[in-house]
């Protein structure tokens, strides 16, 4: 088997760009959580290795920074960003899908049919819940972008129950009812 020469990525970088992935338009959203110093040395290195890209963007979309002119820039995903994640197959539109357009709604929970998310939730929902091994034979990810996708639907409200199975691997469960995106649990 071939060595791969994607270089290393820490967990914040991946998050970044699986989240990235994500979106319609492939424009970065840095969660207010991400200190200013971690989010400029995350982006840095990405945009290095050619993974994010700057762009112009429009005043109501996410940006990172202002040019010399004070136009917004945001951070786009490019193809080899969507490659080291393995996300290329999630930013693809699915063919029977009609391709949306406008906004998407901050508060949706609810995935579209047929996509990774909703089979990774169909997944994480059932009785006997999920291990990452369950999640990456489903979607044919790497294990840091499933462990990503997790991150990002606990980031969306969706709370993950975590047990042991009867061979001692870690078993994730899904509530079915996400909280409310913006509501913080006291604990």
């Amino acid at each position: 088997m071939p060595k791969s020469t994607t270089p290393k990525l820490n967990d914040t970088q991946l998050i970044l760009l699986s989240s990235a992935s994500q979106r319609e338009d492939g424009l970065l959203v840095l969660p207010e959580s991400l200190k200013a110093s971690a989010a400029k040395a995350a982006v840095t290195k990405l945009v290095g290795l050619g993974f994010l890209k700057e762009v112009r963007v429009k005043r109501d979309q996410p940006s990172w920074r202002t040019d010399e002119e004070e136009r917004p820039l945001g951070l786009k995903l490019t193809k080899a960003g969507a490659a080291a994640i393995q996300a290329d197959e999630e930013t693809a539109p699915d063919p029977e899908q009609p391709k949306r357009s406008g906004r998407i709604e901050s508060g949706a929970t609810e995935p579209r049919a047929g996509s990774k998310k909703a089979l990774v939730l169909s997944l994480l929902t059932r009785p006997k819940g999920a291990t990452i091994d369950d999640l990456l034979s489903a979607t044919g990810w790497l294990p840091h972008t499933t462990r990503a996708a997790l991150t990002r639907l606990r980031q969306e409200g969706h709370e993950f129950v975590k047990s042991k199975n009867a061979d001692g691997e870690t078993v994730y469960r899904a509530e079915t009812h996400p909280k409310p995106r913006g509501v913080k649990l006291a604990g």
